[in-house]
């Protein structure tokens, strides 16, 4: 019996060890994530509105490279649902907890819509711990203040969450997750994006898309002159989006991919991967 109970916990050890699966404290809560190889630089993969870390499953070329987390974000995948406010600087400060929990200094951050605006909140509030950053069909904004602003955002909000809860909620999310697809997007793929989107509460929902953000504007000229990479879909703003975010990431270069839908690097996972590790492998030739 004896010698059973250390095989068993030899091998629990072992399986603790290997397992990819945490959770990180955070504000009272826990965020999980999943980490991939040792170092204190990483990958790090920030989802999209109402997405959770499994959108990144085919990015597994990456992570078996690279250093990698993948974060579910709070109120996302398997991570804590608490009620109240989801601004972009709460779902910035909890990766910051998961990089602390993971033992990581530094990072590429990969962030997919939503996680694009989050992306430029960490480096707002931890530029040190920033090396680079990957927008994917993301679009980035220096944000401003003042009263009639902050009136009319106040104003958006409220019409948004209204479009966004109850049954008419569910029939409006549904058309604008409908509205992300292309002919790129196969019948299988859909659904599983349907289903994981539908997912996510309808409280995490409406305020992950309508919490005022207390960040205060950044000082004129702020930038960060840190290598940057958009990967997007083309429309008819994609030039005029570029340039404002080049307002903020002065050395951006942006990739546009004709005919994609907006979960680009699940259609094509084989040329995202590369995109992405020509940009890692240029990061690592470089000095910074």
């Amino acid at each position: 019996m004896k010698l059973a109970a250390l095989i068993l916990l030899a091998t629990s050890t072992t399986w603790a060890q290997q397992s990819v699966s945490h959770f990180a404290p955070f504000d009272g809560a826990r965020v999980h994530y999943e980490s991939y190889g040792a170092g204190r630089e990483a990958v790090v993969f920030i989802h999209g509105w109402t997405c959770d870390l499994t959108f990144w499953r085919a990015q597994a070329p990456i992570y078996s490279e690279h250093r990698s987390l993948l974060i579910d974000l709070p109120g996302h995948g398997e991570s804590d649902m608490p009620w109240g406010a989801y601004p972009v600087e709460y779902f910035a400060r909890s990766i910051d907890a998961v990089m602390r929990d993971a033992g990581v200094d530094r990072a590429t951050l990969v962030g997919h819509s939503l996680g694009g605006p989050i992306a430029y909140a960490f480096l707002r509030l931890y530029p040190q711990k920033a090396k680079s950053v990957v927008l994917v069909d993301a679009t980035v904004s220096v944000p401003v203040g003042g009263a009639a602003v902050v009136k009319a955002q106040k104003e958006t909000y409220a019409r948004r969450a209204k479009n966004l809860s109850g049954p008419q909620g569910d029939k409006n999310f549904g058309q604008q997750v409908e509205a992300m697809f292309s002919d790129m997007t196969p019948p299988d793929l859909r659904e599983q994006i349907r289903l994981k989107m539908f997912a996510t509460p309808e409280h995490v929902r409406v305020a992950a898309v309508t919490s005022a953000s207390k960040l205060a504007p950044p000082a004129p000229g702020e930038v960060f002159k840190l290598p940057a990479l958009a990967i997007q879909t083309p429309s008819n703003a994609t030039e005029a989006r570029a340039a404002l975010m080049r307002k903020i990431f002065p050395q951006l270069r942006v990739i546009k991919w004709e005919g994609h839908g907006h979960f680009l690097m699940m259609e094509d996972p084989d040329r995202f991967n590369q995109e992405l590790e020509e940009f890692l492998s240029s990061l690592a030739k470089s000095s910074y």
